[in-house]
């Protein structure tokens, strides 16, 4: 298989050939694609994260927890 029109690197000029890497022209769109998927990422990320934050300070809030950690302080 091969993705430039070289058939043997013996002897070629490699100033001439150019890029030889796949899908030529789209580095621009594969960029805006990969930031923009990395932005989606964090956003999501510090969603479920504050979501699961919040619910860990609300089960922390709770009047039973709060009256078990002072009884477990006060024995010891």
């Amino acid at each position: 298989m091969s993705t430039t029109a070289v058939e043997t690197w013996a002897g070629a000029d490699l100033s001439q050939i150019g890029p030889i890497y796949p899908m030529v022209g789209t580095e621009m769109i594969l960029f805006i694609v990969g930031v923009i998927f990395w932005l989606a990422f964090h956003v999501l990320q510090a969603r479920i994260e504050r979501r699961e934050l919040d619910a860990d300070e609300a089960a922390a809030r709770s009047p039973e927890r709060i009256k078990r950690v002072f009884e477990e302080e006060a024995r010891e």
